[in-house]
């Protein structure tokens, strides 16, 4: 049994949740008499039912969030903690990095920025197959879980454990957790390309990765995992103005990586938007133009703007 493990920053959200958690509340494994109050469930799913050795999978760990709570994104936060998964797989199994959706900004008295999800949260995972994995045996894929849930008083961590059965046939057999993983994708964001149909325009000034659309519609930003450090993002990380100007702090990766998401919010008293191109997925090093085709790497660095 192969088992593979996602850091978790335990040392931070203990320090955060002493804070948050009221007295009293005991920190136990949900479930037992003595566990904190369980405010979110979790199972996991697999769009194929049944699937082929030498292919890759897409499985996704569906969260249910109780109304008014929350739970943290991998992203630059100001307090809290993404979930992370301990993958119990079989031979000849591996589990990618998680496939994070578009979260939204939330901020608390104080000036405390996060990125949350409310409601629900579907993280997809790669699911790899070795060629040579036996035709005729069932995969039972099981993770163990921790992720921390939040409401305007309190904190309280969350444990569970979650598996799946997969059998290994000659031919993939469509699952029904198929239509869970497409809804997933839709949160996921769309590709600035570059091209001018795009629903957000990027371009650089310096070091500034400037956003705009051509509606004069607010906008905000979310850094997604890996992103480099935003300057400022509390004050400039959002706009009323349909135009974004976005800071980094490039001085320790010269070449460093933007990424994250960039959502299209409604104007207060008007006809809510309707495409459903709300959210553009980005994904740039510091100059680099947009794509032009869906999905490859960004283009030539865009010219020399300003002072760097």
């Amino acid at each position: 049994m192969q088992t593979q493990r996602k850091p978790w920053l335990c040392g931070v959200v203990g320090f955060l949740c002493a804070l948050a958690v009221p007295v009293g509340a005991v920190w136990a494994q949900p479930g037992g008499e003595d566990g904190p109050p369980v405010h979110s469930r979790v199972h996991l799913v697999s769009e194929f039912e049944a699937v082929t050795p030498g292919m890759t999978a897409m499985l996704g760990l569906v969260f249910d969030l109780d109304d008014g709570w929350h739970s943290y994104a991998d992203s630059w936060n100001d307090s809290g903690a993404p979930m992370s998964a301990v993958w119990s797989l079989p031979e000849g199994f591996t589990i990618g990095d998680p496939i994070w959706p578009a979260a939204h900004r939330f901020i608390q008295p104080g000036g405390i920025l996060d990125h949350v999800y409310e409601h629900q949260a579907i993280i997809l995972f790669p699911l790899a197959i070795d060629a040579d994995v036996e035709v005729g045996t069932d995969a039972v894929i099981s993770a163990s879980l921790e992720w921390l849930v939040c409401d305007d008083n309190s904190c309280v961590p969350q444990f569970a454990e979650t598996s799946i059965t997969i059998p290994v046939h000659n031919a993939t057999k469509i699952g029904e957790g198929a239509r869970v993983i497409a809804k997933a994708r839709t949160k996921m964001g769309r590709l600035a390309t570059g091209s001018k149909a795009d629903p957000v325009i990027l371009s650089w000034q310096g070091d500034t990765l400037v956003a705009e659309n051509l509606e004069g519609l607010g906008m905000a930003f979310v850094p997604g995992p890996g992103c480099v450090e935003p300057i400022d993002l509390l004050e400039r990380g959002q706009s009323d103005t349909g135009r974004l100007e976005l800071a980094f702090n490039f001085d320790d990766h010269p070449e460093g990586l933007v990424v994250g998401w960039i959502e299209l919010i409604d104007k207060p008293g008007k006809r809510p938007l309707t495409t459903p191109e709300r959210i553009t997925l980005v994904r740039l090093h510091r100059g680099e133009r947009p794509a032009r085709l869906l999905g490859q790497p960004g283009g030539e660095a865009a010219p020399e703007q300003g002072p760097r």
